[in-house]
């Protein structure tokens, strides 16, 4: 059996209460009364969810944007008289009449009471072809017996398909938060408790809509049942507990593309919250990146240069600064012919599209519950390890896995590149949380060849954001301990982070990178400066063409990496590569 919250009741409206058919209200209306600076709004919902939909007086001069998710409207609204923007949702159930209303209650009631014991499912996802099989015939019988041959007897089919469709969303989905969910724009959506009294609030992406406040309020308001209903999916979809016992349940829901994050009583005390932090559903590349101003082409070229010379590198930043996406981004610079090791607990970089891409990428899982029988960070690591020559990507370095990072990396069990990710606002916060919070030595912390700093960079007023490489830092060892120096930095009116006097061929993370590739720093430099220009001119074309070409940015990318990363190692020069990959490009350009 499928988990589900208590079927609805059927809402009765007495005869004499129900106007005219071309008046007739679609669905129960109420004035909320438990918050007075709301009471002259209205709000509606149909009798089979318990979620309410305000209605939204808008001025046109404040619609920014209005479009289509799954057959919803979607409306969004910067009000000049707030620093919160508007997401306005309109789904067409919410105006259903009373006729499709008593229908679609009655079947999901029928429905639900009578999914077959036999019935296998590994994920709601997979019982919606039978739910929606079933619902339509329900749903085609009592429409065709009260209809007769009106004027919707006509076409009953198509009318008990699409109360099908509706009737599969509310019982196998996820209801009114499906549209938050599905919509590419939003990144985050946030449900405060008590829920029903607190409208639903989304962060859209810095790169959605320009002319938009990120963070907007909606018009929704998610009933107790609806709620508890999408709480029994994620318990029955992941199999993990969540009651006052257990009041948080954290998980990653591959089938949403999402991480969803629980809170209950007693530590929430009013109620559920819930919040959801979207996955991108694509690889972005470096020239993406340099075209949304999070970094420069000269720091692109810089970082690819540390990947293919073996160097170690610690992305860091805040929740929702980018740390993963600039990750996923080196990856991509690895040849085809490094082999990778994956380490996550929390699946965010696409393995799937990296290896359809041609990459040799292994993806190790571990479980940071410390439950009986399940592999440790530390654990991953050193069977990491032991699975011959290969580049270390770590998603997240917070516990004791660094030290046997460490310890691996002075050792040079790694033999590769080793990259990862760690929370810090600054190189010096990390510094400090690595030997202080993780218990790294100073010693063993030199290790590291740089840290890039990735900061959200809030505009004056607060209603947008941007990413941005805000700081690169060097890790040096001397006789006084460990040095942070900057090789890029930010400057007042500068976008993003450019390079600082003590980036140049003396550095240690160059030399490093001489050693590994057997050229002079010098040379180094040279290459690093001449791909600056290739990166400049690819991100260039990705803008005009909205990421070139027809095989999608990541795979153009790759594509034009293993042309460009022989090239810069021309006999006769970087500048002679170059000119040997724009050559390429021209003679691949729309292939």
């Amino acid at each position: 059996m499928i988990p589900r919250a208590p079927p609805p009741k059927i809402i009765t409206v007495r005869s004499s209460d129900i106007p005219p058919e071309a008046e007739r209200p679609a669905c129960i209306r109420i004035k909320p009364r438990s918050n007075v600076a709301r009471a002259a709004k209205v709000e509606t919902r149909p009798c089979f969810a318990s979620s309410w939909v305000e209605e939204v007086g808008l001025d046109e001069r404040d619609v920014i944007t209005r479009y289509q998710v799954s057959g919803v409207g979607v409306t969004i609204a910067s009000p000049h008289s707030s620093s919160c923007g508007m997401y306005i949702v309109d789904p067409p159930e919410y105006k259903l009449g009373p006729l499709q209303l008593q229908a679609l209650a009655e079947a999901i009631a029928a429905v639900t009471d009578r999914m077959p014991g036999d019935l296998h499912v590994n994920s709601l996802a997979t019982v919606r072809p039978y739910i929606k099989a079933k619902g339509k015939d329900f749903l085609y019988s009592k429409l065709a017996a009260k209809t007769g041959t009106g004027a919707l007897g006509k076409d009953l089919d198509r009318e008990a398909d699409r109360l099908a469709d509706v009737l599969c969303k509310y019982t196998a989905g996820y209801g009114i938060l499906e549209t938050l969910l599905e919509d590419k724009l939003i990144q985050d959506i946030y449900i405060d408790s008590p829920s029903g009294q607190t409208p639903v609030q989304v962060v859209l992406r810095s790169d959605a809509v320009q002319g938009v406040r990120q963070k907007c309020r909606t018009n929704v308001f998610i009933g107790r049942r609806d709620l508890q209903g999408f709480v029994s999916r994620v318990k029955f979809e992941t199999g993990l507990p969540f009651s006052e016992a257990h009041p948080v349940l954290e998980a990653d829901m591959k089938w949403l593309g999402a991480r969803v994050t629980l809170v209950s009583p007693p530590l929430s005390d009013k109620g559920i919250s819930l919040a959801v932090r979207k996955h991108s559903r694509g690889i972005w590349t470096m020239p993406m990146l340099i075209g949304n101003g999070s970094i420069s082409p000269l720091l692109a070229s810089f970082l690819w240069a540390c990947v293919i010379g073996r160097r170690t590198v610690l992305v860091a930043g805040s929740r929702g600064a980018g740390k993963t996406t600039l990750l996923g981004a080196m990856m991509l610079e690895f040849p085809k012919s490094q082999r990778i090791v994956l380490i996550e607990d929390t699946p965010e970089i696409s393995v799937d599209r990296m290896q359809s891409l041609g990459f040799d990428i292994q993806s190790l899982r571990f479980d940071g519950s410390g439950e009986r029988g399940s592999a440790s960070a530390q654990e991953t690591l050193r069977v990491s390890l032991r699975m011959g020559e290969s580049a270390i990507v770590i998603g997240e370095v917070r516990g004791q896995e660094a030290q046997v990072l460490y310890e691996s990396m002075r050792a040079g069990s790694a033999g590769s590149s080793v990259l990862g990710t760690i929370h810090g606002n600054s190189a010096k916060g990390v510094l400090d949380r690595a030997v202080e919070d993780l218990g790294v030595t100073e010693r063993a912390f030199s290790s590291t060849d740089i840290v890039v700093v990735i900061g959200l960079v809030r505009s004056p007023d607060g209603t947008r954001f941007s990413r941005r490489v805000v700081e690169v830092a060097e890790v040096r060892q001397d006789t006084q301990g460990v040095q942070l120096t900057g090789l890029f930095g930010t400057e007042p009116g500068c976008t993003c982070a450019k390079p600082t006097k003590e980036f140049s061929a003396q550095c240690k993370t160059v030399s490093g990178i001489a050693d590994a590739l057997g050229m002079s720093p010098e040379a180094i430099i040279d290459v690093i400066k001449t791909r600056a220009h290739a990166d400049q001119l690819a991100s260039e074309l990705g803008v005009r063409r909205n990421g070139p070409w027809s095989g999608g940015a990541d795979e153009w990318r790759v594509r034009s990496n293993e042309v460009l990363t022989r090239a810069m190692f021309n006999p006769s020069g970087p500048e002679a590569g170059l000119r040997e990959w724009r050559s390429w490009v021209d003679a691949n350009e729309g292939q």
